[in-house]
């Protein structure tokens, strides 16, 4: 049966993770301990990938650019989608233009070349769900191709 048997709650995931407008996100410190900071997802692709911000001098830009490894939680309701995988740090114009919303400019008033405006990638290996009652975990390889496109 295989990943297959989890096609409905991966749907939902998805939905979920597109519709969110706050993510919980730790990181690990450089003593090794959680740090954990809502943040707002941007671009999500599901329980795939999805982009952050963050201040370049502040806590979270430091914890990930000396350890990639990440967890991304979202909730809604009664359900948990928590992801596991690692932090990329995004330094092309071109995706940092994709990534900017306007409220932003309060934070970064220089724009997407504001030196304090910091994007982060973050791709999922891990999956673990609750979704309407049902639970899976999985690693996202798992996931067959077919599977993919039709969700």
């Amino acid at each position: 049966m295989g990943i297959k048997r989890y096609e409905n709650i991966i749907k939902q995931a998805n939905r979920i993770v597109n519709e969110s407008d706050v993510a919980y996100v730790s990181v690990l410190d450089e003593d090794g301990y959680p740090h954990v900071a809502t943040r707002s997802p941007r671009n999500a692709r599901g329980i795939f990938s999805c982009y952050f911000t963050t201040g370049t001098s502040g806590n979270m830009a430091a914890a990930v650019t000396n350890n990639r490894k990440a967890s991304v939680c979202f909730q809604k309701g009664n359900d948990n989608i928590t992801l596991i995988g690692d932090f990329e740090i995004v330094t092309d114009k071109k995706t940092k233009e994709d990534v900017w919303v306007d409220w932003f400019i309060d934070h970064y008033p220089g724009g997407v070349d504001d030196p304090e405006y910091f994007v982060m990638k973050f791709t999922t290996k891990r999956v673990s769900l609750w979704v309407d009652r049902n639970t899976a975990a999985f690693d996202i390889r798992d996931i067959d191709k077919a599977l993919t496109t039709r969700i």
